[in-house]
């Protein structure tokens, strides 16, 4: 295949991400650096996005981050459950009268 640049635009409407987003991981090492063409405008490898992108699945199938992901949710579970308590305002143990 022969490889192209593609447009800011048009990686984040691929890949699903904010431009923030994007930027977060580019800084990190997670995602494909830009190519600078100018000032004010860069362009990425079709062929780079498309790896991460492959990545990205192969990730999905081998259940990469399942279990960080379950942690995060039964955190949120609890959470959730003791601030419903705090809103109905039970008072278990005091008495009605």
């Amino acid at each position: 295949m022969s490889d192209r640049f593609i447009s800011m635009s048009e990686v984040l409407d691929r890949i699903c991400l904010s431009k923030t987003h994007l930027y977060r991981k580019i800084n990190a090492g997670q995602f494909p650096r830009p190519v600078p063409l100018g000032p004010q405008k860069v362009a990425f490898l079709e062929s780079e996005i498309e790896t991460w992108m492959s990545n990205r699945l192969r990730a999905r199938d081998e259940s990469e981050g399942q279990s960080q992901r379950r942690e995060r949710a039964a955190k949120s579970v609890g959470h959730a459950a003791h601030v419903a308590g705090k809103q109905t305002g039970t008072n278990e143990g005091q008495d009605d009268e």
